[in-house]
């Protein structure tokens, strides 16, 4: 009897102090994503001055009053390609306000790559900024005709994100925008 009471006494301390405060989460998973975009669609709205193919699945909000915006939205990825159409007589400086505005973040960013475009047949050149580390956008492009307008574009994400964990989505935004600029039309 002594000795069922001894190991009563032993199994109970065991399991007192065997199971402390001391626990082992789950590492944070992210869930796996995946390109949904299966094509595109040309953007031909009557009141936007430009044309350009859009991924299948995104939805556009425009301003009617000045022609001046677009915004690209993709729902399944919860992020928006902010868009500005400017015409301007000084092309030159509105190209270097808008290269600031992309140099802005090399403060908080571990690099930026450039990939150069240029179409002479339909007289369009861009740039197309990759922007990694722990910046807002980490994409942002700037196209023109070289003569009278630029537009431009940043990638923004609605909420606050890991870059490690949104890399995949930014690499299929990429695609997409450089399907916009090689489709890009003046009407």
């Amino acid at each position: 009897m002594k000795k069922i009471g001894l190991i009563a006494i032993t199994s109970l301390i065991f399991i007192m102090f065997g199971c402390g405060n001391k626990t082992a989460p789950k590492p944070i998973a992210y869930p796996h994503i995946e390109n949904t975009s299966n094509g595109y669609t040309p953007h031909r709205a009557e009141t936007f001055p430009l044309q350009f193919d859009i991924a299948n699945g995104t939805t556009t909000e425009s301003n009617d009053k000045n022609n001046g915006w677009i915004n690209i939205k993709y729902p399944q990825y919860n992020a928006t390609i902010y868009c500005t159409y400017i015409k301007s007589n000084n092309l030159q400086q509105e190209i270097a306000k808008s290269r600031e505005l992309v140099y802005v973040h090399s403060k908080h960013s571990s690099g930026i790559s450039t990939l150069s475009y240029n179409d002479t047949t339909k007289n369009v050149s861009a740039e197309l900024y990759a922007i990694s580390g722990k910046v807002a956008t980490p994409l942002q492009f700037i196209a023109t005709d070289n003569t009278s307008y630029i537009f431009r574009g940043a990638l923004y994400f609605n909420s606050q994100v890991n870059n490690d964990s949104v890399a995949p989505v930014v690499e299929y935004l990429k695609n997409d925008i450089i399907q916009i600029i090689e489709t890009l039309n003046h009407k």
